[in-house]
């Protein structure tokens, strides 16, 4: 059996597994949206949707790897609304047999960015939104949140703006040395992609890499090695060439515990 027909009967054991969960002790333990602040000046302010979920369970990233569900937000039914940006924090990465996944283990804030249309009137932020959860089983689960922002000029924080900042500082800036991320093909029995970053020091802990590159392509486990101070991740590609994504964009997401950074670059 070939890597791609396994990975499609995985991808769809995953969906009757969706499909067909059955009812359990509820693993949600939180799902609200929040804000930093209590009132609102016209300017953009800092909130947020939590979803905390039971030990053992875990929900995932806007590219949930070979299973799992994205989630999807719409806040059309908001009012004095003229933006809401949602960021997302770096995920893990899920290493399993057959199986890479991306996501938030018992659960994640995503913080918004939210520009009121007028200065004088509350803003009213109504989401609708559906994700996936998954631990033992793998169930679809679908959430209407509404909060209100009074308007006003002073405003005091609110006990979740900690909270909130905390997620902001896991979201990935971008990488200004580019040239510290080289990519280059190897052909062995399979194409494999090698990844230098550059300029980590002996204290330095090799941090986590994230790809979210071609949707052709699936990227195996890294294996990862140091060279001085370069840290060197070698990952095998399912590609029938490198020469097929040659020149596609590439995002790579470099996570640590001190925070998270990300570069795009061209295969």
């Amino acid at each position: 059996m070939t890597d791609f027909i396994r990975r499609a009967a995985l991808l769809a054991a995953v969906f009757l597994v969706f499909q067909a969960a059955p009812a359990a002790a509820e693993p949600v333990t939180e799902l609200r949206l929040i804000s930093s602040v209590e009132k609102h000046d016209g300017t953009d302010f800092l909130a947020g949707v939590e979803v905390g979920l039971a030990p053992g369970w875990k929900t995932y990233w806007r590219r949930p790897g070979d299973s799992g569900l994205a989630p999807e937000f719409d806040w059309s039914a908001s009012e004095n609304v003229a933006l809401v940006e949602l960021r997302w924090p770096a995920p893990e990465r899920f290493d399993e047999a057959g199986d890479i996944t991306f996501g938030y283990k018992q659960g994640v804030v995503w913080p918004l960015r939210v520009i009121p249309e007028e200065a004088g009137k509350p803003v009213v932020l109504r989401l609708a939104m559906s994700y996936g959860i998954c631990a033992d089983m793998c169930i679809p689960r679908e959430g209407t949140l509404a909060l209100a922002v009074l308007a006003g000029e002073e405003s005091a924080e609110t006990p979740e703006a900690a909270m909130l900042r905390a997620a902001l500082a896991r979201v990935p800036v971008a990488l200004e040395e580019t040239d510290r991320v080289e990519l280059a093909w190897r052909e062995n029995s399979a194409p494999v992609l090698e990844v230098r970053l550059k300029d980590c020091s002996r204290n330095c802990t090799p941090p986590v890499l994230i790809l979210d590159g071609p949707r052709n392509v699936w990227f195996g486990t890294p294996s990862v090695s140091r060279e001085g101070d370069t840290i060197r991740y070698a990952m095998e590609a399912e590609v029938l060439s490198p020469a097929m994504v040659e020149g596609e964009d590439i995002l790579l997401i470099f996570s640590g515990p001190g925070g998270a950074f990300e570069v795009h670059k061209k295969l």
